[in-house]
């Protein structure tokens, strides 16, 4: 098992809340790493994968909270969602922290029959798949870095590079970093989150339209969301296609990267960003390995893996907040982090040589947020760190698993 940044602030929250709910997406490493847990721990360990836990669950939902040991793991809890309020029960007559640990591949504050059973009484913890900063054995120190740059502090030596298309392609879901033929192990994937989990969560109709749609946002990785012309495009009514969003949004396929909303004076896009969570997953929808990773598209995947790597620290992390930047005039950042101590604007480029007037839009985002930005930089292939004027730097992309 791979050591997950995640593991030290799930078991903090475990010694605080009396219940843990530990989200994300199916074959994220949950299982594993709940399970590991459980074992440091002394928690029984329990399944709704199991089909006989599972319909012991279903049909007597307030005896089998009852009769669960303390304190308990409940893997794929979603599958039972008549457990929420005989578990709050329980937790409000047990009073105790830690007392269950839950799992699921999907986001239960997202589904209405139990988004409010647990508020006050259970926090969320969310495992994406693997940054990668676990797989190459960093330390989750890319917004660290980041500040102290902005003070004046010297960065160290960037982390090796590596084949970046194939790490890219490669994404971070365990099994298909971890040795197995990724272009069967994504269409498997697919075919079992279309089979059991979306019919699971929801009624739907035109099933077989989602793999199309998933294709379409994973050509479109970092587009503004125009959910009307995406309707067109796909040829699935409005209505149905904003149910489909949030259903892949529950299942932690799709994010959105909200806009910032600075009070400027100027008029700032509202839309938010949309990325597939996993670059491997969107190549696979592109035809990677048959069909190359070039041009634009490159681009915007490399983009999203940049994206997908921020958004796995900061749910280790939060202490700082991801967002876009863009004006109606034009002028844009990828990315712009709010930390306590000011914001960072960080854009992506795929090309390892880099010159001045790459660095126009930043300068003027510079002269545009004034003493509230600490820094902003552009993320490429480079190797090193290298400053193009006050607080504007190259930044080597390979810090983001430092």
């Amino acid at each position: 098992m791979l050591p997950r940044l995640l593991e030290a602030r799930l078991k903090r929250l475990l010694s605080l809340f009396p219940v843990v709910f530990l989200a994300g997406p199916r074959q994220a490493g949950k299982t594993t790493l709940s399970r590991k847990v459980a074992q440091e721990g002394g928690m029984a360990y329990h399944t709704l994968d199991d089909p006989t836990e599972l319909a012991a669950a279903r049909t007597d939902p307030q005896g089998y909270v009852a009769n669960l040991p303390l304190p308990s793991v409940l893997d794929e809890v979603q599958r039972a969602p008549e457990l929420f309020l005989p578990l709050k029960a329980r937790v409000d007559r047990e009073g105790r922290p830690g007392a269950f640990l839950l799992t699921g591949s999907a986001n239960v504050l997202l589904l209405p029959q139990v988004a409010d059973a647990l508020v006050g009484r259970m926090a969320v913890a969310r495992l994406l798949p693997l940054a990668q900063a676990e797989i190459e054995g960093g330390k989750g120190r890319f917004p660290d870095l980041l500040l102290a740059l902005a003070q004046g502090q010297p960065l160290p030596p960037a982390p090796p590079l590596g084949d970046l298309r194939a790490r890219v392609g490669r994404g971070g879901f365990p099994p298909a970093v971890l040795g197995q033929d990724p272009k069967e192990w994504f269409r498997a994937y697919l075919d079992t989150l279309l089979s059991r989990d979306v019919r699971e969560l929801a009624q739907i109709e035109r099933l077989q339209q989602l793999p199309h749609l998933l294709a379409v946002l994973a050509s479109r990785q970092g587009g503004l969301l125009n959910a009307a012309e995406l309707s067109r495009e796909v040829g699935i009514p409005y209505p149905t296609l904003r149910r489909y969003l949030r259903l892949l949004e529950a299942l932690y396929l799709v994010v959105e990267l909200p806009p910032w909303s600075g009070n400027l004076g100027k008029r700032l896009l509202k839309a938010p960003k949309v990325y597939l969570n996993d670059t491997g997953l969107a190549a696979h929808l592109l035809g990677h390995p048959g069909v190359p990773l070039e041009g634009g598209q490159w681009g915007h995947l490399l983009e999203a893996f940049a994206a997908g790597e921020i958004l796995r620290l900061q749910a280790v992390r939060e202490d700082f907040q991801p967002y876009h930047y863009r004006e109606a005039g034009g002028l844009e950042a990828d990315f712009l982090l709010e930390f306590p101590q000011g914001l960072v604007a960080l854009e992506v480029k795929a090309k390892a040589t880099l010159g001045a007037r790459d660095f126009v839009p930043l300068t003027r985002l510079r002269d545009r947020l004034g003493k509230r930005l600490l820094l902003a930089g552009i993320l490429h292939p480079g190797e090193r760190p290298l400053p193009f004027g006050e607080g504007v730097w190259a930044l080597p992309l390979s810090y983001l698993w430092a």
